[in-house]
């Protein structure tokens, strides 16, 4: 891979406000809710986007332990509680609750955005690098799926809202399916494999994008995410399109190779002229596929003048290309693996 990869998006973390978990309570100086205190202190900073993710996530994970080793105690908590919460797209909206169930959501909901940093952070490049960010991708999607589930007809900030969890759950498994596509082309697989990995990851982008523009969600996002994200969606559909006219080439089908290829130079056109705002190494990506394909398309076109004379198919007769899915969001289990405790010592 000469070419820099194109960068990953990462989901910021929510700010808190500080919260009194108990007060006037016979077991105020107890060992084990000193912790819990001050565990909860930890990740009251002004801008977590500043800790190491690996640290941040760390810190979370101890408190979500310590909070639910307390559930069952009846007087462990104050009568009055108040966790309030900003939403991480949007600082200035926030929610206050008293319910644990919203704390523990927000809590599960920056494990997930953490995840998400170290994720987009990886040397995808290096040896290891995209199994390891596709590892941290899957962990982050299943986080963004618990939320989803602990919010079901709760009130909260959108971002913790069961369309939000649900886009971005999609849009992690997404990115987790790019670095599948990133191995197996490093892996030499054969370009009708690498269009079915190609395809699903372009699938996962749409569901993401779809959400992304429509209520609750239309106008809660930075443009450059929607651009970002659409950008992505019509490389992927052309990455599909590009591997498979490599295997239609191969067995010198070229009437649908040809028709193949100019569906996706067409899907790359089309995103280029809406997708503003999307990082620059994405656009230079982009560009070079389309390049690549028009090359593709160039030779493709005259040897078929030349020498097969094969008829080209209309776009809207050709069969839709196969996906395969070689990612899974993480159970809440691994979301939550007391092991990723670890990096508070090792940040």
């Amino acid at each position: 891979m000469s070419h820099q990869l194109p960068p990953m998006l990462s989901v910021p973390e929510k700010k808190t406000a500080a919260a009194e978990l108990f007060r006037d309570r016979h077991f105020f100086n107890s060992p084990f809710f000193t912790d819990l205190r001050d565990a909860r202190a930890s990740l009251s900073v002004p801008n977590p986007q500043t800790q190491p993710p690996s640290s941040s996530r760390a810190l979370l994970l101890r408190y979500h332990r310590l909070l639910y080793s307390a559930r069952d105690d009846p007087c462990a908590f104050d009568d009055n509680l108040a966790f309030t919460w900003h939403d991480a797209f949007r600082p200035n909206l926030k929610h206050t609750s008293a319910f644990l169930r919203f704390e523990k959501a927000a809590v599960v909901f920056n494990v997930g955005a953490a995840s998400s940093r170290i994720a987009a952070a990886v040397d995808r490049a290096a040896e290891g690098g995209v199994k390891a960010a596709c590892g941290e991708f899957q962990r982050a999607a299943g986080a963004f799926r618990a939320v989803g589930e602990m919010m079901e007809g709760q009130e909260g900030t959108v971002d913790m809202s069961p369309e939000a969890s649900a886009m971005l759950e999609r849009l992690m498994l997404a990115q987790a399916q790019e670095c599948c596509f990133e191995r197996a082309l490093a892996a030499g697989t054969s370009p009708a494999a690498c269009s079915k990995v190609a395809r699903q990851a372009a699938l996962y982008y749409e569901e993401a994008y779809a959400a992304l523009v429509i209520p609750p969600l239309q106008n809660h996002f930075d443009r450059s995410w929607l651009s970002h994200i659409q950008l992505k969606a019509a490389q992927f559909n052309a990455e599909a399109c590009c591997r498979y006219a490599m295997e239609l080439h191969e067995k010198t089908e070229i009437g649908e190779e040809i028709a193949r290829l100019q569906i996706g130079i067409n899907v790359l056109a089309d995103a280029k002229k809406t997708a503003r705002g999307a990082p620059a190494p994405l656009y230079d990506s982009v560009t070079r596929l389309e390049q690549d394909m028009n090359r593709s398309l160039e030779r493709a076109v005259n040897e078929n003048n030349r020498i097969y004379l094969m008829r080209i198919p209309a776009a809207k007769t050709l069969s839709p290309l196969l996906a395969a899915s070689l990612v899974r969001s993480a159970s809440t289990s691994e979301v939550l693996d007391a092991k990723a405790e670890t990096g508070i010592q090792s940040s």
